[in-house]
């Protein structure tokens, strides 16, 4: 059996590897092929290019990454799927390109599965409806958009989000604070700048001056950043030393630890951050080492003769900020408030009901081409819970609306009120129940096997 998967950026490489070991599971012997990045290639896709640059949050990000699609992917998989013939081509989500490839797949006979198909998480609208007249099958993980398929004449099957199987924390709260040396009781406040390069450009200086007014009203507060495993944790300490608040605070102390198998807790990190905790210092924690602002940090710049420069900035204190790394859905579940840019993070934090701040924040280019586009008057909801909601059950902060202040203002307004986050978790639960029961990437497998069956056939 020949089976041919086409995934875009990061979150489609998720499910398209999750779907590739279900359908092994199916077909041992089976040939999996197509376009993808780390999660594919670990369940065993041979791919024809590794798809993790090409996510966009814009047409004006797109329009860079247009002519290595059209100039170089595009015409390599056209000749694999007119040599290599698959018995079923499933295209996840990534519509710009993928309804193209749908349309060529159609043309040259092959059979073809939607999976995720564009503007599924819609209740309203006709996004994704041209895709009908050229798939065989549509594999959707909400129950309104098989409903609207089946009434356009498609074959539709409500799948459920195969999210629910993959988000789970790997820590207690106890546990997460102490691997970082927190207090477990106070304020835990989430920062997720996105699994981009341009997003976590854009938001991160944002998010670490909101963090900064946060701490001014909330002295307990302690921050955990959660880096993306396609942002690396170094890249991440250059965006914080970057920083013009903090940059003059950051020392060059890095104490460097080889990580140990992913399911355990790293000791030396955890050793060193609980002596940093009794010592009540400042402190910045990553999976790969630790890095103090404190004594040793005052030290160093004393010995610089930086003392007064220090002292003359003391009221800007840096916020007890952690630096966490693969450990993104520990970040989502134990953070009382999340500061989170928009995308499928979202959904994730959403499965945990844990209150957000939704955030969208691009380049000068970015604000323009939305205001021209019009789409602040379009767009209801860019917020995937309270677009599945229908309705604003968290706070979102599109643009020019997303600056320090406002962030610490809605973070604040959620920390400080008790009934209202806990009115945020129950709106959230009811979104994950929307989501469907575990075994999505199962039962995706089982119908694309069949449909790959129907071709041999």
């Amino acid at each position: 059996m020949n089976i041919a998967i086409l995934s875009g950026e990061l979150s489609g490489d998720l499910i398209g590897g999750a779907l590739a070991t279900e359908v092994r599971k199916l077909v041992p012997d089976v040939e999996l092929w197509g376009l993808g990045s780390e999660s594919m290639r670990a369940a065993g896709v041979e791919l024809l290019a590794d798809s993790a640059t090409w996510g966009a949050i814009s047409i004006t990000e797109a329009v860079v990454k247009v002519p290595l699609m059209v100039g170089r992917v595009a015409p390599r998989l056209k000749r694999a799927l007119s040599l290599r013939r698959p018995d079923v081509v499933v295209l996840i989500d990534f519509g710009a390109f993928n309804v193209r490839a749908a349309r060529y797949c159609k043309r040259i006979g092959l059979n073809v599965c939607y999976y995720f198909p564009p503007g599924s998480w819609r209740r309203h609208g006709t996004a994704g409806d041209d895709i009908a007249a050229y798939v065989d099958l549509i594999a959707t993980p909400f129950a309104w958009s098989a409903e609207h398929y089946e009434r356009i004449g498609a074959r539709a099957v409500n799948v459920g989000h195969p999210l629910v199987d993959r988000v789970a924390a790997k820590m207690t709260r106890s546990q997460f604070a102490a691997q970082f040396g927190m207090d477990a009781t106070s304020a835990i406040i989430g920062l997720l700048p996105g699994s981009r390069e341009h997003e976590v450009a854009y938001l991160m200086p944002t998010l670490l001056e909101a963090a900064r007014q946060i701490y001014r009203d909330l002295p307990d507060a302690q921050f955990v950043v959660g880096i993306a495993p396609s942002i690396s944790a170094e890249r991440m300490r250059d965006y914080l030393a970057s920083h013009a608040e903090l940059r003059d605070r950051l020392t060059e102390i890095w104490h460097e630890f080889k990580q140990e198998a992913e399911d355990k807790l790293i000791q030396p990190v955890a050793r060193t951050a609980s002596v940093l905790a009794r010592q009540r210092e400042q402190m910045m924690v990553t999976q790969n080492g630790v890095l103090v602002p404190a004594d040793a940090m005052r030290k160093e710049m004393e010995a610089r003769r930086y003392s007064e420069h220090l002292r003359a900035r003391a009221h800007q204190a840096l916020p007890p900020t952690v630096l966490a790394k693969g450990l993104t859905y520990d970040v989502m579940a134990h953070s009382d408030v999340l500061l989170t840019c928009s995308g499928t993070a979202t959904l994730e934090a959403a499965l945990f009901a844990t209150p957000m701040v939704i955030l969208y924040r691009g380049s000068k280019l970015m604000e323009l081409e939305y205001r021209l586009r019009g789409l602040d008057k379009k767009i209801t909801y860019i917020g995937l819970p309270n677009i599945l909601a229908d309705r604003m059950i968290v706070p979102e902060l599109i643009q020019q609306q997303a600056t320090p202040t406002a962030i610490a203002s809605a973070a604040l307004s959620l920390l400080n009120d008790p009934l209202r986050r806990q009115q945020v978790r129950a709106d959230l639960r009811a979104v994950r129940d929307c989501l469907g029961e575990p075994g999505a990437s199962g039962r995706t497998a089982q119908l694309v096997v069949e449909l790959a069956r129907q071709r041999k056939d």
